[in-house]
């Protein structure tokens, strides 16, 4: 079972509501792993896991999926993906991911500059604002953002964000409150958060219509 932490999450939570400026990873948190089974239609396809490890001045937070869906035991696609990410006084320093989405090679790196974000995104360079928010939807901070940065090539998505009230669903096996958003746009996901601003459940519609769902376990 993965510790508690409810002060330093509910810091979290009002950083966060301040708005994009006042995104925030607080330092006081301990390493923390969030393990999701990634499901299509009820079947299990892959993994998605967040493992945040603060430091004394900064925060990692690394991310690892696989999914592979199967046809008669014959895999039709795969999508893989490896993102480090580095947060500092409360807005992200650095990133970097390698993505195989299917066939399409992605790579990306963020980097802080003395204004912005610099971002190189296959081969391709820009900048983005210092506060800018990446969508690996782990951050509580994401429900408050009109834009989020692509993780796999660093473009910048809008987004809305609907709040869709307290709901009950299943973590680590047991029922649990959590607050329900709709992201809609550039990005469509709908986020569950428990009360302590942790990341439960996420779930989208495929390019073949199927229901994605990512569910928090042990």
């Amino acid at each position: 079972m993965l510790p508690t932490r409810p002060a330093a999450l509910a810091a979290l939570l009002l950083l966060a509501a301040a708005g994009p400026a006042s995104a925030a990873v607080p330092s006081q948190l301990g390493d923390e792993e969030l393990r999701f089974t990634v499901l299509k239609d009820g079947d299990e396809v892959g993994h998605h896991t967040l493992s945040i490890h603060p430091g004394s001045d900064s925060t990692r937070v690394d991310v690892d999926t696989k999914v592979v869906v199967k046809v008669a035991f014959v895999a039709v696609y795969r999508f893989e993906h490896q993102g480090h990410e580095t947060w500092k006084n409360g807005r992200l320093v650095a990133l970097s991911s390698k993505t195989h989405d299917d066939g399409t090679d992605h790579v990306l790196k963020v980097a802080a500059g003395p204004n912005d974000l610099e971002v190189t995104g296959d081969g391709s360079t820009h900048e983005l604002p210092a506060t800018t928010i990446p969508a690996s939807l782990w951050n509580p901070a994401t429900i408050h953002q009109g834009t989020l940065m692509n993780t796999l090539d660093g473009h910048m998505m809008t987004v809305s964000v609907a709040d869709l009230g307290q709901d009950t669903v299943t973590v680590r096996g047991q029922p649990e409150a959590a607050h329900h958003y709709a992201l809609t746009g550039d990005l469509d996901r709908e986020l569950w958060y428990d009360a302590r601003g942790t990341l439960v459940r996420v779930r989208f519609k495929a390019k073949d219509d199927s229901e994605i769902l990512y569910v928090l376990g042990d």
